[in-house]
């Protein structure tokens, strides 16, 4: 993954005091690890600061903690540009070179062979943490971008259909 694209970090130096309130927003931890992609109605807000690292569409962000290896690691893509967006200070992002269809990269990140690879990464005992140097160095597949975006169309339409099957009632 560092070959196609590059890491950063959440938001640093920041006081109690800076959070909700101001022209600024970040997207929070549970964003991230609820969504294969961003919710762009679940955002926190914050001071803008012109140090931090603004968010784009298409970046990738990442949890870098939790109390279960199977937990650490989650990922999702971000959706839309929205000016001054930053990222929790829990989570780190990665912001693609173009070799990726956002759709794709975002179900990719999901997958249960991407998720096995992370979750031997997950180092601790009582809390578990991952590096995003080593996430960097798992190898993931790269399709040509036409069927990246038929594979990313084909997983938004499933988790489509399955939201909707969620909110009908029940017999």
């Amino acid at each position: 993954m560092g070959e196609l694209g590059s890491t950063y970090g959440g938001l640093s130096g920041k006081a109690k005091g800076d959070f909700g309130h101001g022209e600024a927003r970040f997207v929070p931890y549970t964003n991230v690890f609820d969504n294969p992609i961003g919710d762009s109605t679940r955002l926190e807000r914050v001071e803008v600061d012109p140090c931090q690292n603004v968010v784009r569409r298409g970046d990738a962000l990442f949890t870098v903690s939790s109390e279960t290896p199977e937990e650490v690691g989650m990922s999702c893509v971000w959706p839309s540009d929205l000016g001054n967006l930053y990222l929790n200070s829990f989570c780190f992002g990665y912001r693609q070179d173009g070799s990726f269809d956002s759709n794709y990269l975002a179900y990719m990140l999901r997958s249960g062979s991407f998720r096995g690879q992370v979750e031997m990464l997950a180092q601790g005992i009582s809390r578990f943490n991952i590096s995003k140097g080593k996430v960097m160095e798992i190898e993931v597949p790269v399709p040509d971008k036409a069927e990246q975006a038929m594979i990313g169309r084909l997983f938004v339409g499933l988790d489509n259909l399955i939201t909707l099957h969620q909110r009908e009632p029940p017999y």
